[in-house]
């Protein structure tokens, strides 16, 4: 890297900042710096591309579409100043209370992983672990928290999203269900010759599921705990559905049954605080979680 690199990534920055409040005054207020020297940085910018990033008229700045291609492509930049920023030199002295909130429909999909392992990298790391309603009841809101897993994307420019994931769900039953009761071989023979384990809420994402409780004839356990609805399933009362993750929990994947999902998890937190050590490993831990899914 030379002179000339820094200064396109300084004029990246730039950019970024007039794209968010589509004007060069504001960037240079901003940044502490002269309207004339932002547009120095900009115009070297374009003759190192070979193209224009940023258009103006009398309402202001605006970025060009292979502007906003470029900022896209930047994002790899500051995730990886992100990653050098929020590793301290000694990992065990990150400390202090870091607040979670877990949809409670998608709960489930992330019951906590490898807890021991983190521990022993980060064991003054208090972890609070709440579970959010997202079903029009009044709940945690994402202000009372350091980070949350939501079905939901925010609507407040503090929030950030650092990844999502769909999460895929599928009919499992326990080893001793199936011993003793078989394998359904169509929800026709689901719903009319087994026992349905049902997790409230589940019929809002899951296509076709409330249906299939409607023609259910046995479904006598219904539960809006994730963690029960799991203890239940593996006691081997009945069959239920699960992310697709429990197939590495000793389950029987019933994989034969069609099940179709539009849950997908975000992973959010707030612009002013995703740095600071303790929120930056907790992040870290939820991020390669959800990725395994």
């Amino acid at each position: 890297m030379n002179i000339k690199d820094v200064n396109l990534l300084q004029a990246i920055c730039y950019l970024k900042i007039i794209e968010k409040y589509a004007g060069k005054k504001q960037a240079a207020q901003k940044f502490g710096v002269s309207i004339d020297t932002l547009n120095k940085y900009i115009d070297n910018l374009e003759q190192e591309l070979g193209y224009k990033v940023l258009s103006s008229n009398v309402k202001g700045s605006f970025l060009t579409p292979r502007g906003k291609a470029l900022l896209q492509k930047s994002a790899v930049i500051e995730q990886v100043l992100d990653d050098i920023k929020s590793v301290p030199t000694n990992l065990k002295e990150i400390s202090g209370e870091v607040r979670v909130a877990v949809s409670s429909i998608a709960a489930s999909a992330i019951f906590s992983k490898d807890l021991v392992s983190f521990y022993e990298q980060y064991p003054k790391i208090k972890l609070l672990h709440l579970i959010r309603n997202e079903d029009g009841q009044k709940g945690i809101p994402f202000s009372d928290v350091d980070i949350a897993l939501s079905l939901s994307l925010p609507a407040d420019s503090d929030s950030v999203v650092l990844c999502s994931k769909k999460i895929e769900f599928g009919f499992f039953a326990a080893p001793q269900y199936i011993s003793k009761h078989g394998y359904p071989q169509n929800l026709e023979d689901l719903t009319q010759n087994h026992q349905i384990i049902n997790k409230i809420g589940y019929e809002k994402y899951i296509e076709g599921w409330e249906d299939l409780l409607k023609k259910a004839k046995s479904n006598n356990f219904a539960t809006n705990v994730c963690y029960y609805m799991y203890e239940v399933l593996k006691s081997g009362l009945g069959i239920g559905i699960m992310p697709l993750r429990f197939k590495q929990e000793g389950m029987f994947h019933l994989e034969h049954l069609p099940c179709q999902s539009n849950i997908s998890l975000h992973l959010l937190t707030h612009q002013g605080s995703k740095d600071i050590p303790k929120n930056r490993v907790v992040l870290n831990y939820y991020k390669d979680l959800l990725q395994e899914l």
